[in-house]
């Protein structure tokens, strides 16, 4: 009973404070006395307690409100209540709308095949190293690229421009942009030394009108060789069960993934020496020409398939990606750089690198995605 008591007069105490009027400061609109009795009535505008005795509320104007014998309660007429104001549209500003448009350290892809495609040209040198053709355009706008022309020997050009393409709808942005471009036989020749000169004559693929196709691949600055192939501190590191070191799992996320991205390519030339690189410490992958190409019966993919067990562990953002991979809109933005027998082999390798990395998530459901 004590307790009720109490509670009683707390929720009367609160009613006193929330009657107070806000447009008619000089009006008191909130009333509380003792009655002069004996019976020790709390009176407070309306409300009245003795014992059980009930409450009554009057509605009116405020010379209503005046206390009389039988106590009520004042609440002020709707015209009084002043009208809820919303908060300003501006406290608040709209979500910024997310660019999803692929970017290449920190460009945007779209901007710089633009660049690449159409940007005249305003010299063409050898682009020294490795044992197939390969040039470095300057634009004029100063801006540089490497070209990989049409040849007989070992890369296709073909084959970097749809690299570039998987990348793109894997969601990866470590492969340089690239497109097809073409140029005159004579124009890829002019300036060259006398020796490349004649190399060309011999490998170039050259059409009825004496054009080479070739690809036109984004420069990258400070690009240098890590040479993989030399060093296996990193090969148990892929292995399930192999604590990474600290500061290791990066690089090994990006190891993996180039094994998965290499399977999917038919990318047999990766570890034969001088094609594992990285730029501010990011791996850069480069040099997918030898990919693709003809595979009677899937020898070749089963083969590469070796390789990529080499991994036993993948980041779960690129497993994802392989999962969900838009295959008919692929097949489309590859248009005539794959054939239909090299697509064919392409979603072979889809589908056993899905079943392999469906039975790593089977046998080590907490380790095989990272």
């Amino acid at each position: 009973m004590k307790f009720s008591r109490i509670f009683i007069l707390s929720f009367i105490c609160s009613l006193s404070v929330v009657g107070r009027s806000t447009s008619s400061p000089n009006v008191r609109t909130a009333y509380l006395q003792e009655s002069g009795g004996s019976t020790g009535l709390l009176q407070t505008a309306g409300l009245q307690l003795r014992g059980s005795t009930g409450m009554t509320v009057q509605l009116g104007s405020r010379s209503e409100a005046l206390l009389r014998r039988r106590p009520t309660l004042f609440v002020p007429p709707i015209s009084e209540i002043p009208p809820l104001e919303p908060s300003p549209a501006d406290l608040e500003p709209a979500p910024a709308l997310v660019d999803a448009r692929p970017r290449f350290r920190g460009e945007y892809d779209d901007e710089i095949l633009t660049k690449l495609c159409s940007l005249q040209v305003k010299s063409i040198r050898p682009l020294g190293g490795g044992s197939s053709i390969k040039l470095r355009v300057m634009f004029t706008d100063g801006s540089q690229a490497a070209v990989k022309p049409n040849q007989l020997r070992i890369t296709r050009y073909q084959a970097e421009v749809a690299a570039y393409k998987l990348a793109k709808a894997l969601g990866l942005s470590v492969v340089p942009p690239s497109c097809v471009r073409t140029f005159t036989k004579e124009a890829l020749q002019a300036n060259m030394p006398k020796d490349l000169r004649e190399r060309m004559d011999q490998e170039l693929v050259v059409d009825d009108k004496g054009n080479v196709k070739t690809a036109v691949i984004q420069w990258v600055p400070g690009l240098r060789n890590i040479k993989l192939e030399q060093a296996d501190w990193w090969r148990p590191l892929l292995k399930q069960g192999e604590p990474i070191p600290s500061g290791k799992h990066k690089r090994i996320a990006e190891i993996s993934t180039l094994l998965l991205f290499d399977y999917l390519l038919l990318n047999f030339d990766r570890w034969s020496g001088g094609n594992t690189t990285e730029a501010d410490g990011e791996m850069i992958y480069i040099d997918q020409g030898a990919s693709f190409g003809p595979d009677k019966k899937h020898g070749h993919s089963r083969l590469m398939l070796k390789t990529l067990k080499w991994s036993e562990r993948f980041p779960r953002s690129i497993a994802q990606s392989l999962f969900q991979l838009d295959l008919p809109a692929l097949r489309s933005d590859f248009g005539d750089l794959v054939s239909d027998d090299e697509w064919e082999s392409f979603l072979y390798r889809v589908e056993h690198a899905r079943a392999y990395i469906r039975t790593l998530k089977k046998q080590y459901p907490k380790e095989a995605l990272f």
